[in-house]
């Protein structure tokens, strides 16, 4: 942003001042601070708590991509309450907080919105109850964007330090406190790192009871890799909600097209108890997969189970509300279109010990290579020859931009541990001699063979893809040539986690059997009645036994056939934790006994260890 437009807005609170910058636009919030003049801000007041935590505040707080020097805050006041400023522009930069003491100038409009309650205090304290404040000011209230607040601290705090936060508005509604911790300096010695990652919750599926497990973890962020929420909310082939667990989209639709339809989804899930615990203490490091948009979404903007045609609106609007709800270092720009709207693709170090790299594998990815149909063609498929061309791209369509930068972050990096944060499943996963699935990396072969030849060729040692997607636990052994290479040459590990609440193999063979429906399944119903016809042949008794049986031969033929494959569990939900040191990378696999209800357990599934320099897996626990 050219800083000649930038207008300066001293705060006295903290011995600090804001800097509130935005483009001369000629939108209403630049028209409020246009003209600078030389009030003092000495008259700002200070917000003071008046009700008890959380009223005022339906979806709570978070803050997400930690730096060593900050991170970003979020929150959403009930509009009924406040309603903030308005600007038909939104960028996470626009607040910063600055140590310089010589920017007087304050311009009056902004303590007018100030004293009209339109901006937010925020205060920043390393004290669970605020005894002291390291930062305190003021955010601006966003109308245009869903009332929502978005503050970006990076530069302005120390690294490896627990803070603690909370927004007051002027009437004296106070938000419950959040807790996240900074990271190391990036060229600091790093010991030790954990943390946990999570992917398909479907809140029409269960309860978020992972979600309150991970909030009781000692973490320093959890990584969250898509299917955030699910833009099916009724769909009757699709879903069967709890009770207490449907959701009506202001368009009576079954599928969330517009713009109030998608904040409607966030509005729920971030209402969830167990969700807002896990962002009140945990920062989150995110990306997103499909249904955050549509299901088996590709470029341009196709969303195939609705339609064939580009949906650029549909997109643009799904990239808007999840910029707006998510607290990720990435600014949104409506003008240049669904596709270039935002980057989420992005990396961070921890330290000298690891380096997180997230990719996006949905805004820009081919079509399926051989179809949009279901069996034959997207799943369960013969495959065909586009498979196996590099062109046929998951990482960019238009642009090889992506893919060159993925490659040259992990073959480049310097830090002991390069950890890929992906989307869908890398390894190949084959069934009774056909694909299984071609939205994932097996319609996309060919680049797949390009990637891994590149990091082979380039040395990369201590290569770890962490996974979500399918709704499963494995642990894989990534290869070159998954036909001839032994597990010798492999060059690297794949950590896939389960669902948070998305149904697994197990439910939707119990769909099958029973005739039951279930949500947000990893392979559609069609397609796992087929596959049970196959290897059971036609179900005359239905029973538990008979699912058990079904689930087992499953488990077992999909393990012969992708002998890569060391680890495989889909019959239940959970987490998964990544614990790093020097030596070696432990991974810890959690899952929860249901998520019917809110009364649940967790057990161990798996714990292994991958030893530093070697692409073994080994098997301590489960």
């Amino acid at each position: 942003m050219d800083k000649t437009r930038r207008i300066f807005l001293k705060s006295l609170l903290a011995g600090s001042a804001l800097l509130v910058a935005e483009s001369l636009s000629g939108n209403s919030l630049v028209n409020m601070v246009k003209a600078a003049d030389n009030e003092k801000p000495s008259n700002l007041p200070i917000f003071t708590p008046v009700y008890s935590p959380g009223a005022g505040f339906p979806q709570s707080v978070a803050s997400g991509d930690p730096t060593p020097s900050g991170v970003i805050l979020w929150t959403r006041v009930d509009p009924s309450i406040i309603q903030g400023v308005s600007g038909n522009e939104y960028n996470p930069g626009l607040m910063e907080w600055i140590q310089d003491s010589s920017k007087s100038k304050v311009n009056s409009s902004v303590v007018e919105a100030i004293n009209n309650g339109q901006f937010i205090m925020f205060e920043i304290s390393t004290e669970p109850d605020f005894s002291s404040t390291v930062l305190r000011g003021y955010a601006p209230i966003y109308s245009d964007f869903d009332n929502v607040v978005k503050i970006d601290l990076d530069g302005y705090l120390s690294p490896r330090t627990t803070y603690y936060y909370r927004f007051v508005t002027k009437p004296g509604y106070v938000s419950k406190a959040g807790k996240f911790k900074t990271l190391p300096e990036s060229d600091a010695y790093l010991s030790s790192a954990r943390f946990a990652y999570i992917s398909c919750g479907d809140y029409t599926n269960g309860y978020f009871n992972v979600l309150r497990f991970i909030a009781e973890e000692e973490l320093d962020f959890v990584v969250h890799l898509g299917d955030y929420v699910y833009e099916s909310v009724g769909d009757p082939t699709y879903q069967n909600p709890l009770p207490d667990r449907q959701i009506t989209l202001p368009s009576n639709t079954s599928k969330a097209f517009t713009i109030d339809d998608y904040r409607t989804l966030y509005h729920t899930y971030r209402s969830d108890p167990d969700m807002q615990k896990m962002h009140e203490n945990h920062a989150i490091i995110a990306i997103w997969d499909d249904h955050e948009f549509a299901n088996d979404t590709y470029y341009p903007a196709v969303a195939p189970d609705d339609s064939l045609e580009s949906s650029p609106a549909r997109r643009l609007t799904a990239n808007q509300v999840w910029f707006e709800y998510m607290p990720a270092r990435v600014t949104f720009d409506p003008t240049l279109g669904f596709k270039d709207s935002l980057k989420i693709y992005r990396s961070m170090k921890l330290g000298n010990l690891a380096e997180l790299i997230l990719t996006d594998e949905r805004l820009y990815r081919s079509s399926h290579p051989c179809g949009e149909g279901e069996i034959g063609e997207r799943y369960l498929a013969d495959g065909c020859d586009k498979i196996h061309d590099p062109n046929q791209s998951m990482l960019g369509v238009t642009t090889s931009d992506q893919r060159n930068w993925f490659l040259n972050r992990v073959k480049t990096s310097t830090a002991v541990w390069k950890i890929w944060g992906n989307e869908v499943q890398f390894v190949p996963l084959k069934l009774l001699g056909k694909y299984v699935n071609l939205d994932a990396w097996d319609g996309f072969a060919g680049e797949r063979k390009l990637i891994s030849q590149e990091l082979k060729d380039a040395g990369v040692q201590n290569f770890i893809v962490i996974t979500g997607d399918f709704h499963t636990f494995e642990a894989n052994v990534m290869k070159v040539d998954y036909e001839n290479d032994p597990d010798s040459s492999a060059i690297g590990i794949e950590l896939m986690v389960g669902s948070v609440t998305s149904s697994n193999l197990k439910e939707l063979i119990e769909q099958a059997v029973y005739g039951r429906i279930t949500n947000s399944n990893p392979l559609p119903l069609p397609v796992m009645k087929e596959i049970i016809e196959r290897f059971m042949g036609p179900i005359t008794v239905i029973s538990d036994a008979i699912v058990s049986e079904a689930i087992n031969k499953l488990t077992s033929l999909l393990r012969i056939e992708n002998p890569w494959i060391k680890l495989f569990d889909s019959t239940t939900h959970g987490y998964c934790i990544l614990e790093l040191t020097m030596n070696k990378a432990t991974w810890t696999a959690y899952s929860v006994d249901t998520v019917k209800s809110r009364n649940a357990s967790k057990r161990l599934l798996w714990q292994c260890e991958v030893p530093q320099g070697r692409t073994t897996l080994n098997v301590i626990a489960g």
